[in-house]
């Protein structure tokens, strides 16, 4: 088990500095008062699986910034894994919540679940005061809660950031693997209420994911900064970086031969100067970059089939750039299936006419600084005309919420968690069915040929952010749960 260290970052004086935010955090102060006083004396502790990639190793970090401004005692501590096998359980039983894989865990698992889960405890247990606060967070350290509670008079709370709207055989096996670790818990924090066990739904409350509006990624960057990164990072070229020196690690973009090289080693990605569609996420099957590069071909082509080749609808296709970018497997130690999911995207590929491929760019984006890793996410948003999550299934979906922010037009699934955050044809535009390949290239032709309308359902979306999904009212909701436990 390991603590981790909060570096300084965004004050509550910062946020009230812009215009668009200072409401929220008055009206927040006001109605925290009694939760924060009611928490008085305990300290928070989360625990979960990973420090770094992944929306819950993001969000942490400002939420812990903020309440310690408050005056609340709130720590963060990560489970230690060395056993590939608990990581690669872990991972089935987070594809079985979203009703991929067979649903069947076996007393070996069981086994191997724990075995991890008690190498952690002792640590835990010798930082955790009776009359503490602990929040889990998904399946990965849930066994933790029976092990600390022999030990340690305190509350438990599960927050389960997965989920999938209809249950079926493969979803109701890993619930029930679940289920022996239901009765060391006090309550139970979900995204949506759709996604609640029946068992579950009188000790859940909802929480919405949300952003920080200041934090690296999601910070207002100027053109001049998001170019600067985008040279620092070697996703774009030509000169040197002004103000700053090159990152350490680089971005680096697959090859056709499918090895890594430098982002512009063989021909140029001209980010730039030309119409981007954009989708970061980890590498996972789930997510929907295989449709998303097979949509953006077949858009191609039929653009290529066109009888009217001098008009601006046809350029703007033919110069258009499909950017699939996610993190180098190897830092993701809770993600196994990141590196095989990666190279089955290579395959594809590879498989497709070259110059195709040169339209169409795989990054590996580096984690060894989270910080620089994180602007570069910010600059690739920026600089994109449309972003899009294309996913199978999605828990919420912090990467729309993050482009809405920066009033990028997004385009998304029908998958619950989007579903949620985006009003097709309002502040963006739902493809309900992330297989249909056919209905995405539309939509994305659609979105390309009209930037009146990409220019309002990105103003739009921004709006629908800072009403609903920023940290204050996310902070706001785990203050009211929390305290009513003491």
């Amino acid at each position: 088990m390991q603590k981790i260290n909060i570096k300084e970052g965004p004050k509550l004086e910062d946020y009230k500095a812009y215009g668009s935010l200072n409401n929220l955090v008055y009206e927040f102060l006001e109605t925290t008062k009694k939760s924060i006083a009611e928490l008085e004396g305990c300290t928070i502790w989360m625990i979960n699986s990973t420090a770094t990639g992944g929306g819950v190793a993001e969000m942490l970090p400002s939420q812990i910034r903020i309440l310690r401004s408050l005056g609340v005692r709130i720590e963060w501590m990560v489970i230690e894994a060395k056993d590939e096998s608990f990581f690669n359980l872990t991972k089935r039983i987070h594809n079985a919540i979203h009703a991929s894989g067979d649903g069947i865990f076996t007393e070996e698992d069981r086994a191997i679940f724990e075995k991890v889960n008690a190498q952690n405890a002792d640590r835990a247990v010798a930082a955790i005061q009776d009359g503490d606060l602990v929040v889990i967070h998904d399946p990965q350290p849930m066994p933790l809660a029976a092990m600390i509670t022999k030990k340690r008079n305190v509350k438990m709370v599960w927050r389960c950031h997965i989920g999938l709207e209809e249950q079926n055989k493969t979803t109701r096996g890993v619930w029930s693997f679940l289920s022996d670790y239901f009765d060391s818990y006090d309550q139970f924090v979900f995204s949506l209420p759709s996604y609640v066990p029946e068992e579950l739904k009188k000790k859940t409350s909802i929480i919405t994911p949300a952003i920080d509006p200041l934090s690296h990624k999601n910070r207002i960057l100027h053109t001049d900064k998001c170019i600067g990164i985008l040279l620092q990072s070697g996703i774009i070229s030509g000169r040197e970086p002004l103000l700053y020196g090159y990152y350490e690690h680089q971005a680096r973009r697959i090859m056709p031969d499918g090895s890594y090289n430098a982002v512009n080693h063989n021909s140029d990605l001209d980010l730039i100067y030309r119409p981007t569609v954009t989708e970061v996420s980890r590498w996972d099957r789930l997510k929907g970059f295989k449709e998303l590069m097979d949509a953006f071909i077949m858009m191609k082509r039929e653009n290529e089939a066109s009888s009217d080749t001098s008009g601006v609808p046809y350029k703007r296709i033919k110069a258009a750039r499909l950017i699939l970018a996610g993190p180098d497997p190897a830092f993701v130690a809770d993600d196994p299936e990141g590196e095989e999911v990666l190279n089955e995207l290579i395959e594809q590929y590879q498989s497709i006419d070259p110059d195709l491929q040169a339209d169409i760019a795989i990054l590996l984006l580096p984690l060894d600084n989270p910080k620089e890793n994180a602007l570069i996410v910010n600059a690739l948003q920026r600089f994109s005309n449309i972003i899009v999550q294309n996913s199978i299934q999605e828990g919420f979906g912090l990467t729309a919420t993050e482009a809405m922010w920066k009033q990028r037009p997004v385009l998304v699934s029908g998958a619950a968690g989007l579903r949620f955050q985006v009003q097709h044809n309002v502040n963006g535009k739902i493809n309900e069915d992330p297989t249909d390949l056919i209905s995405l290239a539309n939509m994305i032709k659609n979105m390309l040929n009209n930037p009146k309308e990409r220019d309002k359902w990105g103003f739009n979306g921004q709006i629908r952010v800072i009403e609903n999904f920023t940290l204050f009212s996310q902070i706001a909701s785990w203050l009211s749960v929390l305290s009513k436990l003491r």
